[in-house]
């Protein structure tokens, strides 16, 4: 019974077998011998428990002797079938299960079949692979039509590894190709594994292996549908190569062995010549260039740049597709009202070694920077071409789209929330002598100084947020936001001194997570942020109380020279704040009026059209709070930046480096102008009573006081007060948050 069984079962191998030759289909006089047949199974590596089997052969493929089984001891796919006695040299190895999938970097969840067809007398150890699978049928279908085994084992090897360019690995079988080598062969066989593979399920490859088998088979080549399928493989390959590399890499070191994987890339046809890999460098070439920096006048021009390359080099890549997506041309429009303001513009193309750049004018206020890359035939990136182009400054700035006005409004608001806010601490420093409502007000759980934190926080996201978005596009408004977040943060660090500095988009991490930043990290950022600014920004009167979002946003370079003044006078660098504030006194465009900063019916005023003499920088809020002992009101408009308080400060300069004749000058032109006397012992006395008398809604009496020794003595309040102290809010939410001394 069992001769009977075993008789179907070899009819059965034998049908699926190519039809013997004539010849005797052994090798002369070969003698019945022992053979120690091991090696290993992989894909990525079968995983241990697949099943493997070795059928002896005579040279015609015609089955001979028993059937031997063993399973995969490992999982690295090792198998030894031991001490097997075999009548012929000849053998067929057939292996099924599970394996390590390196596209996807994890185990299949569907079974495979592998074979290989082997001469046991040139070598014992066997490994098999995709690439004996697919040499499999050709061998059969050439000793079919009269060869022997080794040349038909020769040719399909030799067939198989120049259908993918692969013909300098054809000398070596590929029963002894190994993926944990860290051959040249090695990784032949990774990228072809992974070539076949891409993203197709167990039973699809299996499919298409069975498939390519055929076609191979036949002819030793593939058909032309099948080559098109293989190229838009490549493509969906080419950027999966490296965490392949990764995938293996880890598998073998997670299984205590470490391997080496070489670049992959080296190991394909991309650009189907019948030589894979000389479309990349190889170790030790480079391309080079006559020129990496064009810098180019505004009006533009045509420039070569001779390339020297051993591969053939591109302007574009070679496998996918760049260019603007639909979602960036939405945004774009969204952030500005017209894009007079674009990017460099340039035409390039190749000829031979000679790269040719024409470059029109730059519609651009500012200089541009392009990056011309130069790829390889796999999209990698060879050498790159840095092209610096000048703006022309007599272009004007686009103006703001619905977007961009929507977050200038948006953040505009949470500014005036929090200096209108802020201002009522300063009216409660100012009446605290009389009405002894600090302590009161001032604490850790006031709702006051819970708003002044998260509008000041809330309106720097919003500003961050656009900052981040309008640098992607066309990066014209940076100086601007700049200006407006070194703004609030200027105000943050007089009044709690050390902040944390968040000049970036937040997130829920960063938000809850950061520490307090020194005081002089945050105002030394902010310094160069300004200077910057000032060069960038429009010499121009002010007009920020006009209805229109633009005329808030495009402020002047006065705003970032006073806001740069008021940092350099509160770190005792009053040689600097001298000048700009002399600068911004000398443009002309401001004058002083009988405007009375602590009068809120003179401030109201002012919102007609933005038309007052004085106002340099302001915006609209109203907020009212009532004490214990006293309302305090803000106006309906927030003066961030007055005339009055330029020339009081350019006088606190002048006196703080020795011009005190000067400085009284200055301030006799404020107190002529407002119509009051200023008393004291010398000038900066005078103008601390000429600002209690003039400026209290104006959120610059407390940094005045602060700076010059004055806030214990003018608001009767301890040391540690003149910081405030963090929201219990804030001490809650963020664990490294600290809170000031003395609260």
């Amino acid at each position: 019974m069992k001769l009977k069984k075993y008789f179907y079962l070899f009819a059965a191998l034998t049908v699926s077998l190519s039809a013997c030759s004539d010849s005797d289909g052994l090798k002369e006089d070969f003698t019945p011998t022992t053979y120690n047949v091991l090696g290993k199974v992989e894909k990525g590596p079968f995983v241990s428990g697949s099943t493997i089997t070795i059928q002896p052969m005579d040279g015609d493929l015609e089955v001979l002797g028993s059937l031997y089984s063993s399973t995969i001891q490992d999982d690295l796919g090792n198998f030894s079938f031991g001490t097997k006695l075999f009548e012929a040299p000849y053998a067929e190895l057939v292996a099924n299960g599970y394996f390590f999938n390196e596209v996807k970097g994890e185990l299949s969840s569907g079974t495979l079949s592998l074979r290989a067809l082997v001469d046991l007398s040139d070598e014992t150890t066997v490994n098999v692979n995709l690439l004996t699978h697919l040499k499999y049928q050709r061998i059969q279908q050439l000793i079919a039509d009269g060869m022997n085994f080794g040349e038909a084992n020769k040719q399909a090897q030799t067939e198989l590894f120049a259908a993918f360019g692969l013909q300098q690995y054809a000398e070596k079988d590929a029963s002894t190709f190994s993926i944990a080598g860290g051959t040249d062969e090695s990784a032949a066989l990774i990228a072809i594994s992974s070539l076949l593979l891409v993203d197709r399920s167990e039973a699809e490859l299996t499919e298409y292996l069975a498939k390519l088998c055929r076609e191979f088979g036949q002819t030793g080549t593939f058909e032309e549908s099948t080559q098109q399928q293989i190229n838009k493989d490549k493509e969906t390959l080419c950027d999966k190569l490296s965490s392949i590399r990764k995938n293996i890499i880890e598998r073998y070191d997670s299984l205590g062995l470490s391997v080496e994987v070489k670049d992959l890339e080296r190991f394909i046809d991309w650009n189907n010549d019948g030589v894979a890999g000389n479309e990349v460098l190889q170790e030790g070439q480079e391309v080079k260039l006559d020129a990496t920096t064009l810098n180019v006048p505004n009006e533009g021009g045509v420039y070569t740049i001779g390339i020297s390359s051993p591969i053939s080099v591109y302007l574009e890549p070679q496998f996918g597709s760049g260019g603007l997506h639909t979602e960036d041309v939405e945004n774009f429009a969204a952030l500005y009202e017209d894009t007079t303001d674009t990017d460099i513009s340039m035409k390039k193309s190749l000829d031979g070694s000679t790269l040719t750049i024409t470059i029109a004018q730059l519609q651009s206020r500012t200089n541009k920077t392009a990056v011309i890359n130069i790829y390889d035939g796999v999209n990698n990136v060879v050498g790159n071409i840095e092209v610096i182009q000048e703006g022309n400054s007599d272009i004007s700035l686009p103006q703001l789209g619905y977007m961009g006005k929507e977050l200038v409004e948006n953040f505009s608001v949470y500014i005036a929330k929090g200096l209108a806010e802020l201002n009522l601490v300063e009216q409660c420093y100012h009446y605290n002598k009389e009405y002894n409502i600090v302590k009161q007000d001032i604490s850790p759980s006031s709702s006051t100084i819970y708003n002044i934190w998260n509008n000041f926080y809330t309106a720097n996201n919003l500003i961050m947020t656009f900052k981040d978005e309008e640098a992607q596009q066309l990066s014209i408004y940076q100086e601007y936001l700049n200006v407006f977040s070194a703004m609030q943060y200027y105000y943050m660090v007089v009044a709690w001194g050390d902040v944390p500095y968040i000049n970036f988009v937040p997130n829920i991490e960063s938000i809850y997570n950061t520490n307090r930043t020194p005081q002089n990290e945050v105002l030394s950022d902010l310094k160069n942020n300004l200077e910057n600014a000032i060069d960038v920004l429009e010499e121009k009167k002010n007009e920020p109380l006009k209805d229109d979002a633009n005329d808030f946003f495009f402020i002047s370079k006065d705003v970032a020279r006073i806001l740069l003044a008021n940092i350099c006078m509160y770190q005792g660098n009053y040689s600097q704040a001298e000048k700009l504030l002399k600068t911004v006194i000398n443009n002309g465009f401001y004058d002083l009026d009988a405007s009375n900063y602590n009068s809120l019916e003179t401030i109201t005023d002012l919102s007609d059209n933005g038309s007052s003499r004085e106002t340099i920088f302001a915006t609209k809020y109203i907020g009212t709070r009532s004490t214990r002992s006293i309302t305090l009101t803000t106006p309906a408009v927030v003066p961030i930046m007055t005339y009055t308080d330029v020339v009081l400060s350019y006088a606190e300069c002048l006196y703080k480096n020795g011009a005190i004749s000067e400085a009284e000058k200055q301030l006799s032109k404020v107190t002529s102008s407002k119509n009051i006397s200023a008393t004291g012992d010398n000038v900066l006395e005078k103008i601390k009573d000429a600002r209690v008398q003039l400026t209290l809604y104006t959120n610059t009496n407390f940094a005045f006081m602060k700076r010059n020794g004055f806030a214990e003595d003018v608001y009767g309040i301890e040391e540690y007060m003149t910081l405030l102290p963090i929201p219990i809010n804030e001490l809650y939410l963020n664990s490294n948050m600290t809170q000031n001394p003395g609260y």
